[in-house]
């Protein structure tokens, strides 16, 4: 298989589990949208555990890119923390879950190897967001009321959660609001004010 190939039939099947979901999309779907036959695609990807594990692996490769490219560009944790809230937006945009988020849901239905996979790499994204928000701290930006590692998860399950309701709802504004609260849970006004 040419790399090319390969990384179409990856990035298909990325779409297609972000926008159906894992268990909504066959290889005859990949089929028709690449072009070759499916004994091809099993050929070079034999099971769908196998592709699906690929396509979480490469997700996560994406993302750390993502990661760097923002500690990068924005140099406050706050912007940082707003790049990330945006990548959830445009996904949004695309009308597509974050992959993390699809797979979630699909939880039931999926092969331990996918699920470990969206594990480790859940796991990536609340190690980082931790890292952004103890840097926040470390230099007065942020003054949570939690800890950096709770303030991380909290900014997960805000971003991961207004994906699902922004999706159904098609109110795209809730990743602004998002943003607003995540500010003011690490900047939280005192008693009063």
């Amino acid at each position: 298989m040419t790399t090319m190939t390969r990384e179409r039939l990856l990035s298909e099947a990325e779409y297609l589990m972000r926008a159906k979901g894992y268990s909504a999309f066959s290889y005859a779907d990949l089929s028709k949208i690449v072009g070759i036959t499916k004994a091809s695609i099993h050929h070079h990807f034999p099971t769908k555990d196998i592709l699906g594990e690929q396509v979480v692996i490469q997700a996560f490769s994406d993302t750390q890119r993502q990661f760097e490219q923002i500690e990068a560009t924005a140099k406050s944790a706050e912007k940082r923390i707003a790049a990330y809230v945006d990548l959830f937006l445009q996904s949004h945009r695309a009308s597509l879950l974050p992959l993390c988020c699809a797979l979630s849901a699909d939880t039931a239905n999926l092969p331990q190897n996918i699920t470990e996979q969206t594990s480790c790499y859940f796991d990536m994204q609340i190690a980082w967001l931790t890292k952004i928000v103890q840097g926040g701290v470390d230099a007065g930006e942020f003054f949570p009321h939690t800890t950096p590692s709770d303030m991380a998860l909290i900014i997960i399950n805000l971003c991961e959660g207004a994906s699902v309701v922004a999706r159904a709802t098609a109110r795209p504004e809730v990743f602004s609001n998002n943003l607003k609260y995540i500010n003011l849970l690490l900047n939280p006004l005192p008693f009063g004010e």
